[in-house]
């Protein structure tokens, strides 16, 4: 590269500190490790979508990213667009980006467009790359324009292309391999190391899904089967989170909760129909049950450390149903508002009145509440912890935001409810899981996120308390052994 070209480069960049959405596009994965070369990419890899990202720097959203990619006859088109806002000396410092690449069907680079622009300063680029492989590069900042060529050597990926490349190689733990990467401020084609460090089970509903930990350079990236980014961290301290486009948006602070660290137990045997046990004994080992007295009550029996757990007659349960609203006192703090369930929000009320005209007793209502839920919301894990509305407006989420507009629309409907959690057993392993428990006149467990009511005795409760409480058990039951002695 020329003095003149790199002169340029910071000439373009001056005032755009830590210009974080350039960074993820374009940030290097350098190694000088070689590898095998890539095999041509097949185009029946690629699918069409769609992704949002928070972006997040020392616990704080900083901004987001949207990315979409799409087939146009025979090319691809890629566009990855996004907004930072940053705080220097008290000054707060708006950064936009947007940037889009033409490829052939494998993902051979034709055409790009980059822009960033922060208050008055800006940079643009666009680059073609000829039959030849001769890239020409147009260059414009708000001090001067520049036209810059350069040879390049095979078929370099670009960040935004690189993901199909790197899924087109199969991806099992502990595979190592490069892909050559074209930077486009330098023009160098280079080599990014990529390793598969670890295949993460990632619970959704009644499936698990495996999400892949890639180690590039000195940074993380977790991708699901389908290629969807999940989060990635780089050695900057910056965070991207897969978000829905409103919360991506969004300037809110919310909690965060690593679902991608949550510990899988594996279990001792297999329970080939969990739903239909009416009985599970285990040993529950590497825990102070001490702490945990709501193991002893209801359904679930402690002696020492055996545990047993028996499903609810579903007959006698429609027995102790009661008309809506509740007419006892006793249980005030099971039918009020909380940050997160919010019973008293219009909307909440208003479609709970409706609910509750339809479904007039507590028995019904919350078989209504249990389908309706498990039916009506996709099965995606979250990376917040969020109020009932969040979750109402995205229909999305895994256990928590099930459980959570379950007690909503449970307490605005007059029905006290109870959010619990600890651990279920799916496909061969216990894994963290909160549900709700409804007023029968004992504590019912439900499980709207997988459509049981009432839920199947793998069900382990550990506490009750609002959402934010239950997220900590993540911690809690890493250490947790358990033995199925029995199950019936």
């Amino acid at each position: 590269m020329s003095k003149g070209f790199s002169k340029f480069i910071q000439l373009g960049i001056v005032g755009i500190w830590l210009c974080l959405i350039s960074v993820l596009v374009y940030r290097h994965y350098i190694s000088g490790v070689e590898v095998s070369e890539l095999r041509a990419v097949s185009g029946n890899q690629f699918r069409t979508s769609e992704e949002w990202l928070g972006v997040y720097y020392q616990d704080r959203k900083i901004g987001h990213i949207r990315t979409s990619t799409e087939k146009i006859g025979d090319e691809y088109r890629f566009t990855q667009s996004g907004e930072t806002e940053v705080t220097r000396e008290g000054k707060t410092i708006k950064t936009t980006t947007s940037f889009k690449c033409l490829t052939d069907l494998s993902y051979r680079i034709k055409s790009f467009e980059f822009e960033s622009r922060s208050g008055e300063t800006f940079f643009k680029s666009h680059g073609e790359l000829d039959k030849d492989n001769v890239l020409l590069v147009f260059m414009e900042t708000d001090k001067q324009k520049k036209t810059e060529t350069a040879d390049i050597q095979g078929q370099p990926y670009l960040p935004a292309t690189v993901k199909q490349a790197f899924f087109a190689r199969g991806l099992e733990k502990g595979k190592r391999f490069s892909i050559p990467m074209l930077d486009i401020f330098s023009l160098r084609v280079t080599d990014a190391v990529f390793e598969v460090q670890d295949l993460v089970p990632v619970k959704a509903g009644s499936n698990v899904n495996t999400a892949y930990r890639l180690k590039i350079g000195d940074n993380y990236s977790w991708v699901s089967e389908g290629g969807i980014t999940l989060m990635e961290k780089d050695a900057s301290g910056i965070m991207y989170l897969a978000e829905k486009e409103t919360l991506a948006k969004s300037k809110d602070a919310r909690a965060f909760f690593d679902y991608l660290s949550l510990p899988a137990l594996k279990a001792n045997k297999l329970l080939s129909n969990p739903e239909e046990l009416s009985s599970l004994k285990v040993r529950l080992t590497g825990l102070d049950l001490s702490r945990y007295p709501l193991l002893n009550e209801g359904r679930q029996v402690l002696t020492g450390d055996i545990l047993t757990v028996r499903k609810e007659d579903e007959t006698l349960l429609k027995d102790k149903t009661y008309p809506l609203p509740y007419a006892g006192k006793e249980l005030g703090p099971f039918l009020s508002p909380t940050p997160f369930v919010q019973s008293d929000h219009h909307t909440i009320i208003y479609n709970a009145k409706k609910f509750v005209a339809l479904e007039k007793n507590a028995f019904l209502l919350t078989r209504f509440l249990t389908s309706n839920l498990y039916l009506s919301m996709t099965k995606i894990p979250s990376f917040h912890i969020i109020p009932a509305m969040d979750i109402f407006n995205s229909r999305a989420g895994e256990s928590n935001e099930h459980t959570v507009l379950f007690t909503s629309f449970a307490r605005a409907g007059g029905m006290p409810s109870r959010m619990v959690g600890g651990l279920v057993y799916l496909k061969g392993y216990f894994y963290y899981h909160t549900w709700p428990e409804v007023w029968l006149g004992q504590w019912v467990p439900v499980d709207p996120s997988t459509g049981q009511f009432p839920a199947d005795v793998t069900h382990i409760r550990l506490m009750e308390g609002d959402i934010d409480k239950l997220a900590s058990l993540g911690e809690v039951i890493r250490g947790i052994k358990i033995d199925i002695m029995e199950a019936l």
